[in-house]
């Protein structure tokens, strides 16, 4: 069974890399919904914080300019309900600032931002790696191993992030206490979906991470196993950061 299948039967995000529904099909899936109960809303406000998100971080909003509610809740065909409740998510996030009687912001996104957050995700990560050297069995090993050849053996970009996202999950799954799990749920919603898809999952650099990782895990090394994720995801942030420069996402 893919990662694909597990994930929305689980309930729980383990990994960021995976979408098996695009923020814009899903919203326009759910066209007023914000009529309905208020579980429903509330699903619909999260597909529509995805979408401004995927705004803000492909240059369709840029910083500082003023998030024109009224647009997007005509692109989406949703009443402004769920734009503000979004909006209020965003803020608490940092990604938008609101000025009374004038609106809500894009605020500008600096290096430091996205650096930080790939350090916390790694942090975890980490937490989570040296969790399943105390849990691990050889079962899971095995599939490691199996995720790990397939990466370096595949050309698919697509197949390989899936590959990717089902190797980390595994072993959040593993290791992870709910505390992290529930970190690395947060994690995963501060950015869109196309970032963490930027870094290259199956670079000569990513499978010497994959392997050093494996590695610890096999020699029940926690340290290792800990150090191993968390330089992993440092650059995977590195690249993310490099990409959002080149495409003038970033403000510094």
């Amino acid at each position: 069974m893919s990662a694909a299948e597990t994930s929305p039967a689980s309930g729980v995000i383990l990994y960021p890399f995976q979408s098996t529904r695009t923020g814009e099909a899903a919203v326009a899936g759910r066209a007023r919904a914000d009529s309905r109960p208020r579980g429903r809303r509330r699903a619909l406000s999260v597909e529509v914080a995805e979408h401004i998100r995927s705004m803000i971080f492909d240059g369709r909003l840029k910083a500082e300019q003023r998030v024109p509610q009224d647009a997007i809740a005509e692109e989406l065909g949703v009443s402004r309900l769920p734009v503000r409740e979004a909006l209020i998510t965003l803020e608490t996030d940092g990604l938008v600032t609101s000025e009374s009687h004038r609106g809500t912001f894009v605020v500008p996104i600096r290096s430091e931002d996205i650096t930080d957050h790939y350090k916390l995700y790694g942090m975890a990560q980490g937490l989570a790696a040296a969790g399943a050297v105390r849990r691990i069995t050889n079962p899971v090993l095995t599939r490691l191993d199996e995720l790990h050849e397939q990466m370096c053996a595949s050309d698919d970009p697509d197949l390989v992030h899936d590959l990717n996202w089902e190797f980390h999950a595994l072993i959040n799954k593993t290791g992870a206490s709910r505390r992290t799990l529930s970190i690395l749920r947060h994690l995963s919603h501060n950015l869109p979906r196309e970032v963490y898809s930027l870094p290259a999952a199956a670079s000569p650099q990513a499978n010497r991470g994959h392997a050093r990782i494996i590695a610890a895990l096999r020699a029940g090394d926690a340290a290792e196993a800990d150090l191993a994720n968390r330089e992993h995801v440092r650059q995977e942030g590195d690249q993310v950061v490099a990409a959002l420069k080149r495409d003038g996402i970033l403000a510094d």
